[in-house]
């Protein structure tokens, strides 16, 4: 609280924190009453981003997905379509997720399973998208009108990903969504190119 320099001790917890798979960390009292709140804030942050950079994220998404496997013994659909939709895009080294999601549970179920691409998912309710963008690890929002037109949302997604430089032309994107916009329809992953 008074020291402008964490231990080494509280760097290493908050690194093994990050490799664990942890979706956030938290200061308290260095920020709420330390001597140097901006400080502290910015090593921890900091230090998040170079642990981040050994994280091994395929062997990541097997343990969750063992884990998963040997606590229920089976994945549902949805939760089976994330799971590939994560695999897949490991396995063809995709620049991103798009994910179209009325509620966010195929948005949660992929975050779960930790990609190592951002995911953004697209919404037509505000309260999905701050959950998402707020809670879920490496996820991004784009509130819609509605999920009545998904492919051209998924364009519009596909082209600032271009303008932003997540990606090329002719890099490949994977893509999860239903073929409604109905609540729980999440039956399809498929993979596009910029």
């Amino acid at each position: 609280i008074v020291n402008p320099r964490p231990t080494r001790a509280e760097c290493s917890d908050v690194a093994n924190a990050v490799l664990d798979g942890t979706d956030c960390v938290m200061l308290s009292g260095e920020t709420a009453n330390g001597e140097h709140p901006i400080a502290a804030v910015t090593i921890m942050g900091r230090t998040c981003v170079e642990a981040e950079g050994s994280v091994n994220f395929d062997s990541l998404y097997q343990a969750v997905r063992n884990s998963t496997l040997s606590r229920y013994g089976h994945l549902s659909t949805s939760e089976s379509i994330a799971s590939s939709a994560v695999k897949t895009a490991v396995d063809i080294n995709a620049k991103a997720i798009i994910v179209a999601s009325e509620t966010g549970a195929t948005a949660r179920q992929i975050a779960k399973f930790r990609p190592q691409m951002p995911v953004v998912v697209l919404t037509g309710s505000a309260s999905t998208a701050r959950q998402s963008f707020g809670v879920l690890k490496g996820t991004k929002c784009m509130l819609l009108h509605s999920l009545e037109d998904t492919q051209g949302a998924i364009n519009e997604c596909m082209e600032s990903f271009k303008r932003d430089g997540v990606a090329s032309p002719g890099e490949a994107v994977v893509i999860v969504h239903g073929h409604t916009a109905q609540k729980g329809a999440t039956n399809t992953m498929k993979i596009e190119y910029a």
